[in-house]
């Protein structure tokens, strides 16, 4: 019986997985937020110094088949060279992206992309009030003040509909993602996970929840910081790859903006 994907991404039948980093950052639009386009909204969510995005591509395990219509074979020798291994799958891509959530550049685009949806110049002072009502949370981020918050999504061009964080994430519990789920600096300080959103459906996005300040009220990253680390890697062959930014790209009116 053959393996569903699902039962693959979660097995350790997996041979080969290459990693491709996709690398084609822009800066942000000069302009205030409420006049970007859909497309400068979207470049800003998937293309700027605040997303990242890799591609895996997973080859699965190979079966050993007799070659077809090769000859009769006339002996031992002759019967082994007929076999050959073939891959029962096409590699499968994944494009995974990761956010900085409570980057105020991410908050920006997500209420714009909103605002474009909902064509608000089309609505009356009251309806326009109750809609910058609704946004206020998501534009203000109260949880950002105290967290770093990151989020992770993937698709897959070779297998639409597929969808890897989903599929590892969904039944994912808070107690033991804080086992290896952490971000660290150049220095090598970390910050726990100390809240985690699962995704609910395929294409939503696993949200992770990070210490913001360390015991003497200093935050992860400063202007001195080179890199940020977020760990998701247990160690295990069919692990989410792990991200890496840099971060005087992130620094923004004289300070680090995430």
């Amino acid at each position: 019986m053959e393996k569903s994907l699902e039962q693959y991404l979660l097995s350790v039948l997996i041979v080969s997985v290459s990693l491709i980093t996709i690398c084609a950052q822009q800066g942000l639009p000069d302009k205030p937020f409420n006049q970007w386009s859909k497309k400068e909204a979207e470049t800003v969510l998937n293309d700027s110094q605040w997303a990242r995005k890799q591609e895996i591509r997973i080859k699965f395990d190979k079966e050993t088949q007799a070659a077809a219509g090769s000859y009769s074979a006339n002996s031992e020798g002759q019967a082994t060279q007929s076999i050959t291994e073939v891959t029962s799958q096409p590699p499968v891509d994944f494009i995974f992206t990761m956010r900085l959530r409570s980057a105020l550049p991410v908050r920006q685009a997500l209420v714009r992309l909103r605002q474009l949806q909902t064509d608000i110049e089309k609505k009356s002072a009251k309806e326009l009030a109750a809609f910058d009502a609704q946004t206020k949370g998501m534009l203000e981020c109260p949880a950002c003040s105290e967290n770093y918050v990151v989020t992770l999504s993937c698709k897959s061009t070779t297998s639409p509909g597929a969808d890897a964080v989903f599929t590892v994430f969904k039944g994912g519990r808070e107690a033991d993602l804080q086992r290896f789920v952490y971000i660290a600096n150049d220095h090598g300080d970390r910050r726990p996970l100390v809240h985690f959103v699962a995704p609910k459906a395929p294409g939503d996005e696993a949200i992770f929840f990070f210490q913001r300040f360390d015991d003497k009220g200093m935050p992860l990253l400063s202007l001195d910081s080179k890199e940020l680390f977020v760990n998701l890697n247990d160690n295990q062959a069919n692990s989410i790859s792990n991200f890496k930014f840099d971060v005087a790209k992130l620094v923004l009116d004289g300070k680090v903006e995430f």
